[in-house]
């Protein structure tokens, strides 16, 4: 298990980088992955400490802090295989979780696995458990009465108040009634953008005969019986799936 690349993008990060790297080494032993440590820029010690590393490490270095996408973006240019594992760099994500998520992709079939992405869980970081003990959601009477007080269904507010208080006592507050989709948000959503999104979904995966089947159902879905009802399903080509042969549940 090393036809792969971890790419580990750092913003001062010297307090932990070196110890992240020995536990990779340790979980893969012998069978070491491709390492790409992107610095982002970074004005700690790492730039005169980095000759720690040994020769197996690739180190790319920013002049500049650009950004985590854009030091994500450089590791995967430069990396030699298809399939890439990204881990930042703090040393909150343990490196066996790399291991279950190649394992997850290597029960992806075939016909899949240039379409899958795979993420991991955040639950049990220690950063993430501190803020989750920072908010707290409650309902008020206000939001109540703009869903439960409104009869039409295209009326009612499925938003959220949202204030964050900030260390120094600063608040910042904002509120969205309606998603940006929603018939009344901003931006909303039509047949033709639900179609177009479906279309996108469907490309290289439904036959176009398939595809228009299930069109002239839902186009005329309040006249359809109880037969019609039930093909309301979409076929994918024929021998495109096979969740038999895969031991994780569904498509994703």
């Amino acid at each position: 298990m090393n036809n792969f690349t971890i790419i580990i993008p750092i913003y001062n990060e010297s307090d932990s980088i070196f110890i992240l790297v020995k536990e990779i080494k340790k979980e893969f032993r012998g069978k070491l992955p491709e390492i790409i440590i992107v610095d982002d820029g970074s004005t700690d010690s790492f730039v005169s400490e980095k000759k720690k590393l040994t020769n197996n490490i690739k180190i790319i270095s920013h002049k500049n802090n650009l950004g985590k996408c854009m030091a994500m973006m450089t590791g995967v240019k430069a990396a030699n295989n298809n399939v890439i594992c990204i881990i930042d760099g703090d040393g909150q994500n343990p490196p066996y979780e790399i291991k279950k998520m190649i394992d997850y992709w290597y029960q992806v079939t075939k016909n899949w696995k240039s379409f899958v992405l795979i993420c991991g869980n955040r639950k049990k970081r220690k950063e993430t458990i501190d803020l989750w003990n920072k908010i707290e959601t409650f309902e008020s009477d206000e939001w109540n009465k703009k869903y439960y007080d409104v009869s039409d269904p295209l009326q009612k507010a499925q938003g959220a108040k949202v204030e964050i208080i900030l260390n120094n006592n600063d608040k910042i507050t904002d509120q969205l009634d309606y998603a940006n989709a929603h018939p009344k948000g901003k931006t909303p959503f039509v047949r033709e953008n639900y179609i177009n999104k479906m279309k996108k979904l469907f490309k290289n995966i439904v036959e176009e005969k398939e595809e228009k089947r299930f069109l002239n159902l839902i186009d005329n879905l309040s006249n359809l019986n109880q037969d019609e009802v039930k093909r309301l399903n979409v076929n994918c080509k024929q021998g495109f799936l096979n969740l038999d042969n895969n031991k994780i549940e569904g498509i994703y």
